[in-house]
């Protein structure tokens, strides 16, 4: 009995002090650096992808990304640059994704625009479609140059 009480203590031990007291912050956050657009595809905490460049046209209030190639991956088009939100209808606000082929098309979500300030534009967004593949499109943009 007692042999058994000392096998117990030794392993409560070990796994004591293997375990790690590493306070890891919650990767769920789809926000950027200080500037950037990015978005995780059909989990919220799937890897994030990074866009290489994104900006806002005010004359069409159409937030772009681009890929590395200057190839446009995202293209949002709102009816304001304001912060507010902004739902996804395919009538007035619409959510495209060039990246998966055949292009994704959202049937529905929101976009948030949190700041309009100093020229600089900062949101979130989620955007979904049924079917199968990729279905949804969690993100966020900080500090995208208004033009």
């Amino acid at each position: 009995m007692k042999k058994g009480i000392q096998i117990l203590l030794i392993l409560f031990t070990m796994v004591i002090t293997s375990c790690s007291n590493d306070n890891e912050e919650n990767d769920n956050d789809t926000s950027p650096g200080p500037s950037g657009f990015v978005w995780r595809e059909n989990l919220v905490d799937a890897p994030i992808n990074y866009a290489n460049s994104a900006y806002f046209t005010a004359a069409f209030n159409t937030l772009i990304a681009k890929d590395a190639n200057n190839v446009t991956l995202f293209e949002i088009n709102l009816t304001a640059a304001s912060p507010g939100t902004y739902t996804i209808d395919n009538s007035s606000v619409f959510f495209t994704y060039t990246g998966v082929n055949p292009m994704y098309v959202a049937t529905g979500g929101q976009v948030v625009i949190t700041s309009n300030a100093n020229g600089k534009l900062s949101g979130t967004f989620e955007a979904f479609r049924s079917g199968t593949g990729l279905t949804r499109i969690y993100g966020s943009f900080t500090d995208v140059v208004i033009q």
